[in-house]
């Protein structure tokens, strides 16, 4: 009886074994799921394929295909590719840019030591210094006490600072001769003033000439200059070999006419230096109050028989 059973029991299982295999084989049941998975899987691989072989048959652009449309791959129009730069030679490449010095701080200019100038000693002339000394030498300012400030007859010519003209000629007029732009040697700035007479075209014997204000006033032609407050009137002189005597250097002293100078003052004989040197007429105590002959000078023939030669510079109210 037991044998029997058994015999059904495995007679069952080996149907069921068989009904199993053959859904199985044709997809039926839990089996049609993973069969349909795979069978996607192959497919997209399948057109994976397709479409990489497409894309090597169109050099490889992109080809949009569907299953309603057919694209001629021959009608696409390929993009230009962007022209590759040519190497440049390796002469004409930039050499590498040398690295710039740093710059040097800038050094602050040296403070020249100041030297204390001595002070002019008046006692003395000018003449007894050396000459290269006097040529170095520099314009020592006038301290005036009523703080009047400097006005000169003839600082260079054709300067502003000028004051009064050298045109009032008496005694042989046509023995002197004023050069106003000489430049050889001048004293200060530019050019001096260099004086030539010359006797022999004379017949009174003497020579002189005003700086007056205007050119030429003999007190006819207006008032002068109000000097009040300056204390001296300095310049500076010397003579062509030495020895040059001068009779008498002055200022004011104009007479007789609607307008006079106020006063007058002056210094002479001097005998001129071949050097620079420097003279100045006290103004102190004088009524400067209209001043029409600025500077004169005047020279005779009893003196320098010969003619005789000067230079001036620098005539200035201090």
């Amino acid at each position: 009886m037991d044998n029997k059973k058994t015999t059904v029991f495995l007679a069952i299982l080996l149907a069921i074994l068989i009904a199993l295999m053959f859904l199985r084989a044709y997809g039926i049941g839990p089996w049609a799921l993973k069969v349909s998975q795979n069978n996607n899987f192959k497919q997209a691989e399948i057109e994976n394929i397709e479409n990489s072989a497409a894309e090597k048959d169109t050099g490889g652009f992109d080809v949009a295909v569907d299953s309603d449309h057919t694209v001629d791959v021959d009608e696409i129009v390929p993009q230009e590719e962007e022209p590759k730069p040519e190497p440049v030679p390796e002469e004409l490449k930039p050499e590498p840019a040398a690295d710039k010095p740093k710059p040097e701080p800038a050094q602050k200019p040296k403070t020249a030591p100041q030297q204390k100038t001595p002070k002019a000693d008046l006692t003395k002339p000018a003449s007894e210094m050396p000459a290269k000394t006097l040529k170095k030498e520099k314009i020592t300012t006038f301290t005036n006490r009523s703080g009047f400030k400097p006005f000169f007859v003839y600082t260079d010519i054709g300067a502003k600072e000028n004051n009064y003209k050298p045109y009032a000629f008496m005694g042989d007029v046509q023995a002197l001769n004023i050069n106003q732009g000489y430049k050889v040697n001048p004293r200060f700035g530019k050019t001096c003033i260099k004086v030539t007479y010359d006797p022999s075209r004379g017949k009174v014997g003497w020579s002189g000439v005003y700086w007056t204000e205007p050119a030429n006033n003999w007190g006819d032609q207006g008032p002068g200059f109000n000097l009040t407050g300056a204390e001296r009137l300095s310049f500076w002189a010397r003579g062509e070999k030495g020895g040059e005597t001068i009779s008498n250097f002055l200022m004011g002293g104009i007479r007789g006419k609607k307008y006079e100078d106020s006063d007058s003052r002056s210094i002479g004989p001097i005998e001129l230096s071949q050097e620079w040197t420097q003279y100045y007429i006290s103004l102190v105590g004088a009524d400067l109050t209209n001043i029409i002959g600025g500077f004169c000078f005047t020279i005779t023939e009893d003196n320098n028989p010969d003619g005789a030669i000067f230079y001036l510079d620098n005539i200035v109210y201090e």
